[in-house]
């Protein structure tokens, strides 16, 4: 009996709930539809946080071309390269400023982003080049790597060459992606990569000299390095 009961005291509120919902359906389905709506928005905004979060994490060896970058606002100093060498693994030295430069045989000039590079940088992900041999042999042969855009601007090709500084340098290729490179400041200022033992001959960093590297105007030294 208070089997029944109970039974029927259910069918009484589903009809009433059904009677008093009727007239305002369509508020209720609104409703409803704006909570779904909601909640679904929510998860899928999670998941995409969630998502770009474990992508950068894994790709993030490959935006930087190394495990750790040590920044310096000065020459690093005896004991700063002590602890960056206990750090172990293997290391690159980057040293990197804004130049003009010019293209001998070539009308005008251009300004430019010199980065001097000693050791194997990028150790994670590719350093893109035309010819792909250039990027390997550039610091042994003593040639610059020029962004694509500006190979393609002044109209250059590999053994052409470029004035940096007191150094005309052979062109080793074009450089069509490298660690580092933004369209931001490829459009402003166009890389060009050159073996850092290069560097002192350009007579470009010198007492007065401005170096820049993500740290604008000031002196800067950059150390890649792989665990």
């Amino acid at each position: 009996m208070s089997t029944i009961k109970q039974k029927a005291g259910v069918m009484w509120l589903f009809r009433m709930a059904w009677r008093d919902g009727r007239a305002s359906l369509k508020r209720l389905a609104l409703f409803m539809s704006a909570i779904v709506l909601g909640i679904a928005a929510l998860v899928s905004i999670q998941n995409f946080g969630k998502t770009l979060e474990e992508t950068i994490s894994g790709q993030s060896r490959e935006l930087m071309g190394a495990d750790f970058l040590i920044d310096s606002d000065h020459p690093a100093t005896p004991r700063v390269v002590e602890i960056i060498d206990s750090l172990g693994g293997e290391q690159s030295k980057e040293v990197s400023f804004v130049s003009m430069a010019l293209f001998p045989g070539k009308q005008g000039s251009k300004l430019i982003r010199v980065r001097a590079m000693e050791g194997a940088y990028p150790f994670y992900g590719a350093l893109s080049t035309q010819p792909a041999k250039a990027a390997e042999v550039y610091q042994q042969e003593i040639s610059a790597l020029v962004d694509a855009t500006l190979m393609v601007q002044f109209g250059l090709r590999a053994g052409d060459s470029i004035k940096i500084g007191n150094t005309v340098f052979p062109i080793g290729g074009s450089l069509i992606e490298a660690p580092g490179n933004t369209v931001v400041s490829t459009s402003v200022a166009p890389a060009v990569w050159i073996p850092y033992s290069a560097l002192e001959q350009t007579g470009l960093v010198q007492t007065g000299s401005r170096l820049t590297l993500r740290r604008p105007q000031t002196p800067a030294l950059k150390y890649g390095l792989r665990q």
